[in-house]
């Protein structure tokens, strides 16, 4: 058992050791970005959180966030060696546009994480999607998350040099096998925060994310709709038509090769613009 502040609860005595070498290593101007990751309902984000909070006893429900910009805030409004959660709101089937938005505002903030000796706690669906230079060259360690069966509470540590040989050797398959982790762990439902509160701004960053994604897509069907529709145009140049969707000529041609080479592959597709 650890005590931070007024709270007890669990914490693997080989991971607390790593983890009060961090305390004691951001002294020194470092910066500590920890990796956590695991499917959905694992409880990755509660061991994170745990870690974060034993990290600086400080950490309150301001520094953990859901969203690229409320990440960047929090980052921003941070004080010296405090936590940052990082805790992207995704669903299952959107974890790639997740991972997307991960990598675009790490790479971003990389730099004042770094100035200002910041513990970040990045919570994600798979580590084997990170940006190459975070994943094998900023980040501290990798807490893989994982469930027997249906029982939460269980991980894996990956120090700097073994995360760096598990994305090579383990990216093709998103395999945690090889190499194996330093060491195994476990820990319990324990939130270091009001959970209630955390669990309902997690909801709304959630449904705002799916309302924002519903939007784009839309866009997205009428950008297609408006091409396809201009594309067939017998009257006008390429240059009239790609001045008209407000692209570039190259930009025209590329969208076009592209929509044949789909058609080509796949009959059933009624979209058939040609230049």
């Amino acid at each position: 058992m650890v005590k931070v502040t007024e709270q007890d609860y669990y914490m693997d005595g080989i991971l607390k050791e790593n983890l009060d070498t961090a305390k004691e290593a951001i002294k020194k101007d470092w910066d500590m970005v920890f990796l956590y990751d695991g499917i959905e309902g694992s409880g990755k984000s509660v061991k994170a959180l745990q870690d974060a909070y034993y990290c600086d006893p400080t950490l309150t429900i301001d520094r953990i966030t859901f969203k690229p910009k409320e990440f960047e805030n929090a980052v921003l409004a941070a004080d010296k060696f405090q936590s940052v959660v990082y805790d992207e709101a995704y669903s299952g089937l959107s974890s790639r546009s997740t991972m997307s938005r991960i990598n675009r505002t790490l790479v971003k903030m990389l730099a004042e994480i770094r100035q200002k000796n910041l513990f970040v706690f990045v919570v994600m669906p798979t580590f084997f999607d990170l940006d190459k230079y975070v994943a094998l060259w900023r980040s501290r360690a990798l807490v893989h998350v994982y469930t027997k069966g249906f029982q939460r509470g269980f991980f894996m540590f990956f120090s700097a040099e073994k995360k760096k040989d598990l994305y090579i050797q383990g990216k093709k398959y998103y395999n945690y096998g090889s190499p194996s982790a330093n060491f195994h762990g476990c820990f319990t439902k324990h939130y270091v925060v009001n959970e209630e509160a955390y669990k309902e701004k997690k909801l709304t960053a959630l449904m705002q994310r799916e309302e924002e994604s519903s939007e784009e897509q839309i866009k997205k069907d009428l950008d297609k709709e408006l091409f396809i529709r201009v594309s067939m145009m017998t009257n006008i140049t390429n240059k009239t038509k790609s001045q008209i969707l407000g692209i570039t000529e190259q930009c025209y041609y590329q969208r076009i090769r592209k929509m044949n080479e789909q058609a080509e592959s796949n009959p059933e597709i009624e979209e058939n613009a040609t230049i």
